[in-house]
This record gives structure tokens, sequence and C-alpha cells, in this order.
């Protein structure tokens, strides 16, 4: 009769028992990287579509139309006090919102969501 090495036996018992373990960590670890996927995928569509919204309201303001620049104004606005809005992306809104439509509606349209670091520059005939 032969018998079965020591050392073979202590590599199939470890090897059962850690067998399931390496699963249960790799499954850990998709996860993990799915949600970190899920997370830079959501913040990426939040941005798109916030920079939809900016594309669309500056349109409406540059075109002169007064209902189609109050539309504007209100959406710029709205939208930089929603949570769509991430915290990179506010001070190009704010800026963007004040220079393109300081002209058209005045800086009192601005004045509840000014940022005292923001410099505001007014344009001419020439630069709109």
């Amino acid at each position: 009769m032969s018998m079965i090495p020591t050392w073979i036996s202590v590599v199939g018992v470890v090897m059962t028992v850690l067998s399931p373990l390496l699963a249960l960590l790799g499954v850990f670890l998709g996860s993990y990287l799915t949600r970190k996927s899920d997370r830079e995928l959501d913040v990426w569509r939040h941005r798109e579509e916030t920079m939809r919204m900016v594309r669309w309201a500056v349109e409406q303001i540059l075109e002169g139309d007064e209902s189609g620049t109050e539309a504007g104004v209100v959406t710029l606005r709205s939208l930089m006090r929603s949570e769509l809005l991430q915290a990179e992306d506010y001070d190009l809104v704010a800026a963007l919102t004040a220079s393109v439509a300081i002209d058209r509606v005045g800086p009192a349209a601005y004045a509840d969501i000014a940022d005292a670091d923001i410099e505001v520059v007014e344009g001419d005939e020439e630069h709109g």
C-alpha cells in the first residue's frame, strides 16, 4: 500500500480553504471596481448635462430676444444653485454667467450669486 505524503495532504487542505476565500476576494474587488466606474460615469453624465444646459442658456441670452434672455438667465441662476453643478465647475459657470449676461440684464441680477473673488468685466459695443 502506498501512503500519500504529508506535504501533499497539507497542500490539499490549504487549497480547499483558500480557494473560496480567493473567490470571495475576487468578488469584492470586482464590486469595488464596478462601483468606482459607476461613480465616475455619474460625474461625467452630470458634467455633460451641466454643460448642455449652460450652452443652451448662453445661446438664449445671446440671441437677444427678451423672453429667451430671461429664460437663459433663469436657467443659469437655477443651475448655479442646483446639485447638478459640481464644485469643480462652479467657478467656470459663475464667471461665464457673469460675463455673458451682465451686459444683457445688468449687474443686479447676479448680486445674490456673485462670488467676491470673481472679477466681472463688462464688454463694450465692439466685444459684446
